[in-house]
């Protein structure tokens, strides 16, 4: 069905109001629910907010650096709403690499948030290469693997430019885990990329309990990496020992090239890089889709017509959340 933006705007706004936050704190939560949503990622957006805001009453202070030496840091977010706190740490990433080029930020103990690109674009906008990773739990096997150990680690990352970011956002996984969640309370079959606990390719959603790493053992290597930056860097737990939301380990990488090179060369050559991009081709002449292109492009046709496409479903839970019910799913 098809509800409009000013719509989903107050009915977030208003379980915001509900679970006691505060309305500057507000826009920023429900701004950035809404990007994904518009995006098309729609397993980050209102379906999302509407899963998380059952912590929202949850959070305990504000998120504080707790340990730091040079350009690294490490925050504990004090079950901060995620939104909020990976804003906190993006900041420390910027201003640590205004001092060493480089900010190299953990985080933990902090409420989840919705498509990680929000984080990386925004560094990238101060003209620095973002990062953003996290992990979760253990819910992801190698193509043929049974036991889940990784977690889904997704990653994205944001290039300066000229213009917009250069941006891409994805799980290590084939399909994230928020699909397997949304289906099974829909009811609904499952794209492929899911296995049953005995590592057999399933679509029911009641079956699943993995989502299966993309790339076979090349992506299996990548997801590791991940779970390294997002765990043992800054101490923090990895594999079986991430157990819930609280004990998940998130990253956030700033990177300055003017330290290296003379200041703003490097968005202009990020601008020809995509020039060529954009005029490279496919084997039927198609042009190059390049990452977060596609997303970007429809959250601006979505805004234009002030009206996006909703599951019911997922409307009558936000709805329930406005007016003031936090604990239901």
């Amino acid at each position: 069905m098809r509800t409009t933006i000013e719509e989903l705007t107050a009915l977030m706004t208003a379980a915001c109001r509900a679970a006691g936050v505060p309305e500057q704190e507000s826009a920023l939560i429900v701004d950035h629910y809404l990007d994904g949503e518009l995006r098309g990622k729609t397993s980050h957006g209102v379906a999302k907010f509407c899963f998380e805001s059952r912590y929202f009453r949850e959070r305990q202070g504000p998120p504080q650096v707790v340990r730091e030496r040079g350009a690294f840091a490490v925050i504990d977010a004090h079950r901060e709403i995620g939104p909020l706190s990976a804003a906190f740490a993006v900041r420390v990433a910027l201003d640590k690499a205004a001092q060493h080029g480089v900010g190299f930020v953990g985080m933990i103990n902090s409420q989840r948030y919705g498509i990680l690109a929000a984080w990386s674009e925004e560094i990238a906008r101060h003209g620095l290469v973002g990062i953003a990773a996290n992990t979760s739990r253990a819910e992801a096997v190698v193509l043929g693997g049974r036991t889940p150990v990784l977690g889904v680690n997704p990653l994205a990352f944001a290039l300066p430019t000229l213009d917009a970011p250069l941006s891409a956002d994805m799980s290590t996984t084939l399909a994230p885990m928020g699909v397997l969640w949304e289906c099974r309370r829909a009811a609904e079959p499952l794209p492929a990329g899911f296995v049953d606990a005995d590592g057999h390719a399933t679509d029911d959603p009641d079956r699943a309990v993995s989502a299966i790493i993309f790339g076979e053992h090349r992506g299996f290597a990548v997801s590791l990496l991940l779970q390294a930056l997002t765990g043992s860097v800054f101490g923090f737990p990895m594999g079986s020992e991430v157990t819930d939301t609280w004990s998940t380990g998130y990253t956030f990488i700033a990177l300055d090239p003017s330290f290296a090179a003379p200041d703003g060369t490097a968005a202009a050559a990020n601008s020809r890089l995509v020039e060529q991009l954009h005029a490279a081709r496919t084997t039927d002449g198609s042009v190059l889709r390049l990452p977060g292109e596609h997303a970007r492009a429809r959250a601006a046709r979505v805004r234009a017509t002030g009206t996006v496409e909703m599951s019911e479903p997922v409307l009558s839970r936000l709805r329930a959340r406005a007016a003031g019910d936090l604990t239901s799913d």
